[in-house]
């Protein structure tokens, strides 16, 4: 610590500084813009903390954004949340609950994170489900090396439009077990898998092929359907919506082996950023290869019904050379979140919330097709929820545009994706939930009706 209170020497404590790389405190607060960092904050040095706090606050007050249209999306969506599961999750059982180790005290916790696991089961239409991993791109990292456990092969086949922080963390995962990382085709004018390009890349060697739906351009993909059948041995991994199992069927009825999610949609708000959910569910003869924790239930010695950790195969646990996950903690609070969303709302629930999303894309696509100068037609799939939109302008002169008439959104594909093509260029994603309205887009026709 820099024990300035103390009156320490501050040249004997630059050591720590150079320790970190930074050459002065300054650098500390680098991330912060140099306009914000060395601005005069007109305020006296002298204040109290209620003074203090009572300006931050009068200068939060002008960040309002309440009257925007948000069409922000891309794996993390601004969805309809009942006030019930916040109400829910305030309550101190879960709010304060830890790691429920001891089981005969945190009955409350393990049973709803078993119902958790049962729900997503069910939703999924996979036989296990594990309580829980950080984000959707961490359990694709976690599937990757699960599958690599499982039939000890060595080449992965990914979707060429896969996002850049999914390959990142993927690339992480596998650093230092020798895995080969190879990309299939999507058909260009679909949007969907090239099923003849998988096929050719299939041999003896492939561990895995991950498949998303919807994809990364935001496609519902028929052809994962016929995926399993040309795998000859390798394990599907799918990546989904979860919203969208309400009306497109689950990965367990194409024969995924793993099928992983991003479930902040499921009761989650958006947070500025987190925290996330990690969904992440398999085929039960995989059990003893799968990270993370499982929640069971059991009889007591007087036969009541209960609940414990049946498995939890990470190194704190057992022989660090027989862990399985690399995930030392687990979103318990946020398993409570979408375990309470999906029990309020239920299976017609959400089937509504899908088939309005899917509604508001076609209405997207139908709205801004009628601009001369945008293309909302760039793939004939069908969208979900996420709209790629091909533009001919330049990613500031779009943002400050929308911006100025109260609109989020507007993606810029080559910032998403892990390889962008020369034609990902001026492609800008708009994403729609049930919560978008006709005036809203209406609202972003007209916007970008009026570029030129």
């Amino acid at each position: 610590m820099i024990d300035i209170w103390r009156g320490a020497n501050l040249d004997d404590d630059f050591a720590m500084l150079d320790y970190l790389g930074f050459k002065n405190f300054e650098d500390l607060f680098s991330d912060i813009p140099a306009k914000i960092r060395k601005g005069n904050l007109r305020m006296d040095p002298h204040h109290s903390e209620y003074d203090l706090i009572r300006q931050a606050g009068f200068l939060a007050s002008k960040n309002n954004y309440e009257d925007f249209s948000n069409f922000l999306g891309c794996g993390v969506y601004d969805r309809i949340i009942p006030s019930s599961v916040d109400s829910i999750l305030s309550r101190s059982e879960f709010l304060t609950a830890y790691t429920p180790y001891q089981a005969e005290i945190s009955q409350g916790m393990l049973q709803s994170l078993f119902e958790y696991q049962s729900i997503i089961s069910d939703l999924f239409g996979m036989d296990v489900t594990n309580s829980s991993m950080y984000d959707g791109p961490t359990s694709l990292g976690e599937a990757v090396r699960m599958a690599i456990r499982v039939n000890e092969r060595r080449v992965i086949l990914l979707p060429e439009n896969i996002y850049r922080n999914k390959m990142k963390i993927i690339e992480n995962y596998t650093s230092g077990l020798n895995v080969v990382l190879q990309t299939y085709k999507l058909d260009d004018r679909t949007g969907m898998i090239d099923l003849n390009d998988i096929a050719s890349k299939i041999n003896q060697d492939v561990s895995a092929v991950v498949v998303e739906n919807p994809n990364s351009y935001g496609i519902i993909d028929e052809n994962v359907l016929k995926v399993k059948e040309l795998l000859n041995g390798a394990l599907l991994i799918a990546y989904v919506d979860p919203v969208s199992l309400g009306a497109v069927r689950p990965p367990g009825s194409y024969g995924a082996d793993i099928a992983v999610a991003e479930g902040q949609q499921l009761g989650i708000h958006q947070n500025f950023g987190g925290p996330y959910l990690g969904i992440f569910t398999f085929r039960k003869e995989l059990a003893r290869k799968a990270p993370g924790r499982i929640i069971g239930q059991t009889t007591d010695v007087n036969g009541r019904t209960g609940y414990v950790m049946t498995l939890q195969t990470r190194e704190q646990h057992i022989r660090r050379a027989k862990a399985t996950s690399n995930i030392c903690t687990n979103q318990a609070l946020m398993a409570v979140a979408a375990v309470s969303y999906l029990t309020i709302i239920g299976p017609d629930g959400l089937r509504k919330v899908a088939l309005a999303s899917a509604e508001n894309s076609i209405k997207l696509k139908k709205s801004l097709s009628s601009l001369g100068n945008v293309n909302a037609d760039i793939f004939t799939g069908t969208s979900f929820s996420d709209v790629p939109v091909r533009i001919d302008i330049e990613v500031e002169k779009l943002q400050e545009k929308l911006k100025h008439d109260k609109i989020f959104g507007g993606i810029d594909a080559s910032s998403l994706f892990a390889f962008p093509r020369k034609t990902d260029e001026h492609i800008y994603f708009f994403s729609v939930t049930e919560k978008t309205t006709d005036d809203d887009i209406k609202r972003l026709s007209d916007s970008l009706g009026g570029i030129r």
